[in-house]
């Protein structure tokens, strides 16, 4: 039998025990020990160590088939707290969810007025939601911002956002992390989070998931990981070139451009005017044009013609598993759009993929987020166990 450190061995049986409680929602002493393979005195033990350093708590008894109920444990969702922010060039929305998974929000406010600090807006909108949800701005233990532009891989700064001129300083948020500590915050890409979730949602462990919204991106996850690439870049493939298919309002020639040119609200919005629809070129009056475009199926074969020259350049290059159609537009279009673009994929010499619609509802960047930052936060506590709670002692 191989000895080793003794703390070690405890915060290695104390991680099995958190992460058990976070897969079950609740666990006795015996589950403990079945899952384990603990003797009753270590579970025991483990479940006490958890208890006096706060990352676990009674929560009840559960009745057994015979003899007396059995007393329950449950992960304490005090021992963390975290924030999720969607920002976007007119709004901020943030969230904050406790170690459990449990989300108190959202709060909404408005971006701020041009020239105001981005850093000290988003400290104050952070306190806000914050107290709304019960706790001080110092209890959130992680926060992670989702952003419409490229953040480089470790999430520090915000390489490129053409889409929120409105913010100032907003690719160096050196402010926010003097004000709230540096491992706290993290940017990250809102496709990307929006991939995260999908990933939370599903069994397939690559998949590509194809963003139609304000503009045009793609997140990929690549053997159950999400892939960034080298510079963070990984998924803009808005700029890639492309032709446009469409006759009826078409935009380019023979040499073709850039695919995020052809889709988001404003191309979109050209292209029902070219149907002869009257659309404005806002994201709520193409998701609405879209949700009725069953009823104009030459508008909706343009729109599935374009979307799904951008799958196809994904699936070329990365060969997934599975295709999600994401975003606020492809929702709206749903179904219809999701089998006109699996008709032009099955179509072409790529091996077959199925195409989904996104598993997610609601404000999946925000969800993405707050997912994200509970990842981290329950990462690091449960990694650290009840050794490395502050002010305690495990004997």
């Amino acid at each position: 039998m191989r000895t080793g450190n003794p703390t070690v061995l405890r915060t290695l049986n104390e991680r099995a025990a958190l992460e058990l409680l976070l897969r079950h929602g609740s666990l006795t002493r015996a589950e403990l020990e079945t899952h384990t393979g603990l003797s009753k005195a270590s579970a025991a033990e483990v479940l006490r160590r958890l208890e006096k350093g706060r990352l676990a708590r009674k929560g009840g008894h559960r009745p057994g088939p015979a003899g007396p109920a059995a007393q329950v444990w449950v992960l304490e969702g005090t021992a963390a707290r975290v924030a999720g922010v969607d920002l976007t060039a007119r709004s901020v929305e943030i969230a904050v969810a406790d170690l459990t998974g449990a989300v108190v929000g959202p709060y909404r406010a408005q971006a701020p007025d041009e020239g105001r600090d981005a850093a000290e807006f988003l400290a104050g909108a952070l306190g806000a939601a914050a107290r709304d949800a019960g706790v001080d701005l110092d209890d959130l233990d992680q926060i992670v911002v989702g952003v419409p532009g490229v953040v480089d891989p470790g999430g520090e700064r915000l390489r490129q956002a053409v889409q929120l001129s409105g913010w100032s300083h907003l690719d160096d948020l050196t402010g926010l992390r003097e004000r709230l500590g540096p491992e706290r915050v993290r940017l990250e890409n809102d496709v990307n989070l929006v991939t995260i979730q999908e990933l939370a949602l599903r069994e397939q462990s690559t998949f590509v998931l194809f963003w139609l919204g304000g503009g045009v991106g793609a997140g990929a996850v690549l053997d159950g990981r999400l892939w960034r690439g080298a510079t963070g870049r990984g998924g803009e493939i808005g700029s890639v070139v492309v032709p446009d298919p469409v006759g009826r309002g078409r935009v380019y020639g023979p040499g073709g451009g850039p695919l995020g040119a052809l889709l988001g609200a404003g191309p979109l919005a050209d292209l029902a005017a070219a149907h002869g629809l009257t659309t404005e070129p806002t994201l709520a009056a193409v998701a609405e044009t879209l949700c009725g475009a069953a009823a104009h199926p030459d508008f909706l074969a343009d729109v599935a013609a374009r979307v799904a020259l951008g799958v196809i350049a994904a699936v070329g290059v990365l060969d997934p598993g599975l295709v999600v159609l994401g975003g606020p537009l492809c929702a709206a279009a749903g179904e219809p759009l999701r089998a006109l673009v699996a008709e032009h994929l099955a179509a072409t010499s790529l091996a077959p993929v199925p195409v989904a619609c996104g598993a997610g509802d609601g404000n999946a960047v925000l969800d993405g987020a707050v997912r994200h930052a509970l990842d981290l936060a329950r990462e690091r506590v449960f990694q650290a166990g009840t050794a490395g709670r502050t002010g305690e002692t495990t004997p």
